[in-house]
């Protein structure tokens, strides 16, 4: 079990270094990513904390407290690093703006979190679906749900939830 746990945060890792280099340039901060949570989208309650994508990341680090682990990066899509911080079933990454750190995005690693709409790993696809309602776009394997400044993305592995993730629109 620590083995896959292991290997699903080093997969998860690169996926993030890899989505980040694949797309932004500097002047997709300009755009709604531009470090201001506009509300109105997607969010994570972990504990009595909320997060929300393009809030500040200082503060919601702060009320998380300490990460259980803590990787960083030069960004592809920004100028300065991109932050990974690991709590129990969650990873929060961050993006830079102009010296200052905001929330890309909220990764679930395992079933001990859930959306706060109650969906998580394991779920099935017609709770997401009665959550959610329709998708915005479908796949075989992907569920994508847009609000606000967010991005909703479901991983399916047949019927049943297998990656969830809660991502900030940067562009």
């Amino acid at each position: 079990m620590k083995r896959r746990m292991i290997a699903m945060t080093a997969a998860l890792a690169a996926c993030f270094a890899l989505t980040a280099c694949g797309g932004g340039s500097e002047s997709s901060s300009e755009g709604s990513g531009s470090g201001q949570a506009s509300g109105g989208g997607y969010t994570f309650t972990s504990g009595s904390t909320e997060i929300a994508m393009n809030a500040d990341a200082a503060a919601v680090v702060e009320e998380l407290g300490e990460a259980d682990d803590y990787f960083e990066s030069e960004s592809c899509a920004f100028e300065g690093l991109d932050k990974v911080y690991t709590y129990p079933g969650f990873q929060l990454n961050t993006y830079p703006v102009d010296d200052k750190d905001y929330v890309l995005s909220v990764v679930f690693m395992d079933d001990t979190v859930s959306t706060d709409e109650g969906i998580s790993i394991g779920s099935t696809k017609d709770e997401v679906t009665e959550a959610y309602g329709d998708p915005t776009s479908e796949s075989a394997t992907e569920l994508v749900y847009e609000k606000g400044d967010s991005e909703l993305k479901v991983g399916l592995d047949g019927d049943s939830v297998s990656t969830l993730e809660i991502a900030a629109v940067t562009e």
